[in-house]
């Protein structure tokens, strides 16, 4: 089935045990997947987006251009297959679930973002994960044959204005330096940040469907990406006591108060902490505690 007797917080943890450059992000997408998705085969959707970058690498010359690599995924990817960004129902879970994606064609900017990165290593050919405003797209190519495209609107091709636009805004673009300007904004992402990205819109779209149980789930997996992410600690002690664990929530929180810097407000975590301490003494009731943003 493509998977071990580990669980699938285990599974996903072993797949981002590696430095960044080496996390195969196909593999640790679908091992987050799997928790909503115990039967998932890695290994077998692995070979499905394989055959998509076969399908791209035999259309490329020995010798081919940046263009032509863009153009071929844009083929296979967009005009065959047929993916499209999921704008209709945005905040759906299933797009945030590769294998999700890969059966429905369809997902959010981050997933589709990271399919593409997929399917073009597979072709042979590195893709940069461009992080962009409450967007995300992807580099293909560096200095002045570097394009950028939209893999949610089917591919789509973006100039570094339209990026650089897109984070700042049109009134602060208007003269600046285009070039200093790509290299201090559109900075390829590091894996682990793809990973959290994505887990952080899922769980995001769990929240908004009050599956909290399942919104905590993808919270403690960016916590193993991102151990010392002092808000999403926060977050965590919040989910953890949505759905009672209060004992866990403590740890969450007392974690969070250790490690704030020094001089930071503490008050709220602070007044969180007591309640839900009294709440362990007291047993299972409704927590108002209130969480640090």
């Amino acid at each position: 089935m493509g998977t071990s007797s580990l669980t699938p917080k285990e599974n996903f943890a072993r797949a981002i045990r590696c430095p960044d450059a080496e996390i195969n992000l196909a593999a640790a997408s679908l091992y987050a997947a799997s928790n909503e998705f115990p039967e998932l085969d890695v290994v077998a959707y692995q070979g499905r987006i394989a055959q998509f970058g076969a399908r791209v690498k035999s259309r490329l010359s020995t010798h081919h251009t940046t263009y032509d690599f863009v153009g071929a995924m844009h083929e296979v990817m967009f005009d065959e297959v047929g993916f499209v960004g999921d704008s209709k129902n945005y905040f759906d879970p299933n797009n945030s679930h590769l294998n999700e994606v890969v059966d429905l064609l369809k997902g959010n900017p981050v997933a589709l973002s990271i399919l593409y990165i997929e399917v073009a290593r597979v072709a042979g050919v590195a893709v940069d994960g461009i992080s962009l405003r409450k967007h995300f797209v992807v580099a293909v190519g560096s200095g002045d044959d570097r394009i950028y495209v939209d893999p949610f609107h089917q591919g789509g091709l973006l100039s570094r204005r339209e990026c650089i636009t897109i984070i700042l805004g049109k009134e602060r673009v208007k003269n600046g330096d285009f070039d200093d300007l790509e290299r201090k904004l559109l900075i390829p992402s590091k894996k682990r940040a793809m990973l959290r990205r994505l887990l952080s819109n899922l769980k995001v779209s769990h929240e908004k469907h009050k599956q909290y149980e399942l919104a905590l789930a993808a919270s403690e997996r960016i916590q193993l990406l991102d151990p010392t992410n002092l808000r999403n600690l926060s977050e965590l002690a919040h989910l953890q006591t949505k759905v009672g664990n209060f004992g866990d929530a403590v740890d969450s929180l007392t974690q969070f108060l250790e490690r704030a810097p020094a001089g930071s407000n503490t008050e709220q975590a602070e007044s969180a902490l007591r309640k839900l301490k009294a709440l362990t003494v007291r047993g299972p009731d409704h927590s108002d505690a209130d969480f640090p943003g």
